[in-house]
C-alpha cells in the first residue's frame, strides 16, 4: 500500500517521469531524461544483474570491443558512429538506476541512439528476470 501511495505522489509531483511495466514480469521504470541523449532509468532489477545485462547489450550492439570499468559500472561502445556510455549504480535493494548517454564522434548528442539503447537494455534486462 505505501508503495502505491509513493508511485502515486511521484506521479503527481514529475511528470516527465513515466512509469511503465514491461511484459509480465512487471520490471517498474521511471525514466527522465536529464539532458537531449541522456536517459536515466530506475529499474526492481539487482545492481548485479543489471550490471551483466547493460555489458551484455552494449557487447551485442557494438561492432567493436566495449570499454568496461566493472568498479565503478560504467561501459562505453561505439554503437552507429557513437560513443554510448551506460553506468549502472545501486538504488536500493534489488533496485538499480541506469544511466545511458550517447554522443556522435562530432560531439553532438545522439538522442536517437541513447533511446535505441535504452530500449534495448530494458528489453533485454525483461528477459533476464
Amino acid at each position: 500500500m505505501r508503495s502505491a501511495i509513493s508511485l502515486t505522489l511521484l506521479l503527481a509531483l514529475a511528470p516527465a517521469c513515466a512509469p511503465l511495466v514491461i511484459g509480465g514480469g512487471a520490471i517498474l521504470v521511471s525514466q527522465s531524461a536529464i539532458e537531449d541523449a541522456t536517459y536515466v532509468v530506475q529499474v526492481k532489477v539487482g545492481v548485479e544483474l543489471s550490471w551483466a545485462s547493460a555489458k551484455t547489450t552494449l557487447s551485442h550492439l557494438s561492432l567493436k570491443p566495449i570499454d568496461t570499468d566493472d568498479e565503478a559500472r560504467k561501459a562505453v561502445a561505439e554503437i552507429d558512429n557513437s560513443k554510448v556510455t551506460v553506468t549502472v549504480e545501486a538504488y536500493d535493494l534489488e533496485q538499480s538506476m541506469i544511466t545511458i548517454s550517447a554522443m556522435t564522434n562530432y560531439g553532438i548528442r545522439d538522442a536517437a541512439t541513447a533511446s535505441m539503447v535504452k530500449d534495448k537494455l530494458l528489453t533485454d534486462l525483461e528477459r533476464k528476470k
